[in-house]
């Protein structure tokens, strides 16, 4: 990379020394109205002039010297910033991607593509008394999934239960059911349409009693199904945990870049920077 383009790369991401450079070029454009100024108005000029010199002379020696502002050990190799914005060890990434990592790394804001609002809906409030679920979803829940044929998944509710899955298109309002079932898990036989919402419920009949998941006032289960496109990109990362966290977490994929970002902290234990990234992916997933 040249010089130049060092600089521009570094004064795109830093708006500390944008604003140097900026003081800088006000000064020159401001060159020819000093001939006119009396000698003390000169002499005040020139000093001002000299600070901004000696602040562009800085910054030129700082950005030539690069310094590592964050690092990690990652799926067994070394990710790393330098103060110069350039990101190492994670090769293969568009300049978009590699922003967002960057922005991971400096602890800025976690920012989904996703409406995460559409798949996480307030809960309801109901007047008076009435009866906790005795089991609930696990599975994907306001969150977007991978696969077009994602594992549902819920808790027990008791032996010899038997639970009936429920899966509506919110874009056509086409039903989908499951078999009578006596496993936890259940994963549809055919490919659900992507790049749509879903809801999804379980019934489980017990001790001849039929009860549903979620119920009031929990709110109804979403997930969304990824588009071909964007899972397209996602399976051509590397294997970097902070890089797959990181854009796990724009798509939408809460459970996975949860995951991922669990194995960054456990391979950096003690960094701010990976507990910092499970913590904000919780708190998006559980707002």
């Amino acid at each position: 990379m040249s010089a130049r383009a060092g600089v521009e790369q570094h004064l795109a991401w830093c708006a500390e020394c944008r604003s140097d450079v900026q003081a800088l070029r006000d000064f020159a454009k401001a060159q020819p109205a000093i001939a006119t100024l009396a000698r003390p108005a000169r002499i005040g000029w020139l000093a001002a002039a000299a600070a901004v010199l000696l602040a562009a002379i800085g910054l030129g020696v700082w950005l030539r010297r690069s310094v590592e502002v964050a690092a990690l050990s990652d799926a067994g190799k070394r990710i790393s910033l330098d103060s110069r914005g350039r990101l190492a060890g994670a090769d293969g990434l568009s300049p978009e991607q590699t922003a967002s990592v960057r922005r991971v790394l400096l602890g800025e804001a976690l920012l989904p593509s996703v409406n995460l609002s559409e798949l996480q809906l307030p809960r309801g409030t109901l007047m008076g008394a009435h009866e906790a679920a005795r089991f609930h979803l696990v599975a994907p829940v306001g969150t977007a999934v991978r696969s077009a044929r994602p594992e549902l998944r819920w808790t027990a509710r008791g032996p010899k239960a038997v639970y009936v899955v429920t899966l509506k298109n919110l874009a056509t309002g086409r039903i989908i059911g499951s078999p009578s079932l006596s496993d936890l898990a259940w994963t549809p036989t055919q490919p659900l349409q992507r790049g749509v919402i879903y809801a999804w419920q379980v019934a489980v009949t017990f001790d001849r009693r039929e009860e549903v998941a979620p119920s009031p006032p929990s709110p109804q289960a979403r997930f969304l199904v990824l588009d071909a496109n964007t899972v397209a990109q996602l399976d051509s990362l590397p294997p970097s945990h902070l890089v797959r966290a990181t854009l796990d977490t724009e798509a939408g994929l809460l459970d996975e870049a949860e995951a991922q970002a669990k194995a960054l902290a456990d391979e950096n234990p003690g960094s701010a920077i990976a507990s910092n990234l499970v913590r904000r992916i919780r708190t998006l997933h559980n707002p």
